[in-house]
């Protein structure tokens, strides 16, 4: 059987963690430069506000109802989220993190509730989190239990005979691995529910959606059908991304915003073992104004997968130089890696440069301070003058978790 834990409303539980007073209150998160709402309470919920709506179109209600707002925090956010999967890590040993508040694991039979939930009261009480488990035949089918989970006791298994009782039930939009464009080609077929989706046939999914419309069949069918991890990490990708306070119109600036997102896609492709063979970068203006139609990426195929932050560094630089125009004034800027490989796969090169050994070493050591004492305690110099360009952040909560300075005080009266 496949598990799948998930935080609940993960950005808003790390908050109201050094926050207990905003428990059973509105709270919501907030985008780059304040400007989205990318993550709500129940609460905020219930009051009708969409996720993504920009802030301003619900400021007056946010004011009505006292919703307590905050900046986004990733610093914090993914320090939590280490902390939670290592407590899941402890209960299953391997496991496979899909995302920053979500990981699949496999669970032996015959399936115990009770022990699940035993194990859910475990790691809320090693990390204040509130987690969800949806235990289920397949993926896809976990993700659906999941969701009821959510909204129930907090575990929920869902065996293959009331799956198919709840099909008919279940929208096709609902579904994991179902995007809008495919949601909407289904309904012109005439398939708005898992039922329908079933009925239609496995030739017909094929034929219709190729191999993925064939996984699909197979996982709500009961047969497991997604890509294995070392595929998701080959076929996948690693973004790091942000909009600019302010337009930035010198180089220096942008050097030093991609030397942050550079150095922040080192420390994950390293943290899984894996390296990158593609290297974008993507500097643009703003989409509305004179320069909405600059060319604003650029990309290169290394010569050799790595995940060695210097020479990302000197290929993203490199590809800056090729973009980068005076008098254009940029609004966002960031990298993306992919031609994910994991390391055991990545062959030596007859005239690769001497001391990889030693690099290796090197990052090992920046890493390892990076984890005890804080995000960028080690980093490089390019990135020094990173409060230039950085977003607006006028609402974000101190990094409790990573720098002795924002440690909680508490005062007994």
């Amino acid at each position: 059987m496949i598990g799948l834990m998930d935080c609940n409303n993960f950005f808003v539980s790390c908050e109201r963690l050094f926050r207990p007073d905003l428990r059973q209150r509105p709270v919501a998160v907030l985008s780059s430069n304040d400007g989205c709402i990318v993550a709500r309470s129940q609460e905020v919920k219930d009051l009708g506000v969409p996720m993504g709506i920009p802030l301003f179109e619900v400021k007056e209600l946010c004011e009505k109802h006292n919703v307590t707002l905050f900046s986004s925090n990733f610093t914090l956010y993914r320090d939590i989220s280490r902390r939670v999967m290592r407590a899941l890590r402890d209960e299953y040993g391997s496991i496979s993190i899909y995302s920053i508040d979500e990981a699949f694991f496999e669970v032996a039979e015959p399936v115990c509730v009770d022990a699940i939930m035993d194990i859910r009261s475990r790691i809320m009480q090693k990390t204040g989190i509130p987690v969800s488990f949806g235990i289920a035949d397949t993926k896809t089918i976990a993700k659906v239990a999941n969701g009821e989970a959510k909204r129930g006791t907090g575990v929920v298994r869902i065996d293959l005979n009331e799956f198919k009782r709840i099909a008919p039930s279940i929208s096709c939009g609902s579904v994991w691995g179902i995007g809008r464009e495919t949601t909407l080609k289904l309904s012109a077929l005439n398939i708005n529910t898992v039922a329908d989706l079933r009925s239609a046939g496995l030739g017909f999914m094929r034929h219709q959606f190729g191999v993925q419309g064939e996984r699909l069949f197979f996982e709500l069918s009961g047969i497991p059908a997604s890509p294995g991890d070392v595929e998701d990490s080959i076929h996948g990708s690693i973004s790091s991304t942000r909009s600019f306070a302010h337009a930035v119109h010198d180089k220096a600036m942008l050097q030093s915003a991609l030397g942050y997102h550079v150095t922040h896609i080192g420390e994950k492709l390293r943290e899984r073992c894996v390296t990158a063979s593609v290297l974008s970068i993507m500097c643009t203006p703003s989409r509305y104004g004179a320069y909405a139609l600059r060319k604003g990426n650029a990309h290169i195929e290394l010569d050799c997968p790595t995940n060695d932050t210097g020479k990302l560094l000197k290929e993203a630089f490199i590809l800056l130089d090729r973009l980068y125009e005076v008098g254009v004034p940029y609004k966002k800027a960031g990298i993306t890696v992919s031609g994910i490989i994991p390391e055991a796969f990545v062959s030596g090169r007859l005239f690769n440069s001497p001391g990889g050994e030693k690099q290796e070493e090197m990052y090992q050591t920046i890493d390892s301070i990076n984890n005890r004492f804080g995000r960028n305690t080690v980093r490089p110099g390019v990135t020094l003058n990173q409060g230039d360009w950085q977003e607006n952040k006028r609402l974000k909560s101190p990094e409790y978790t990573t720098r002795w300075a924002h440690l909680a005080r508490v005062k007994a009266i």
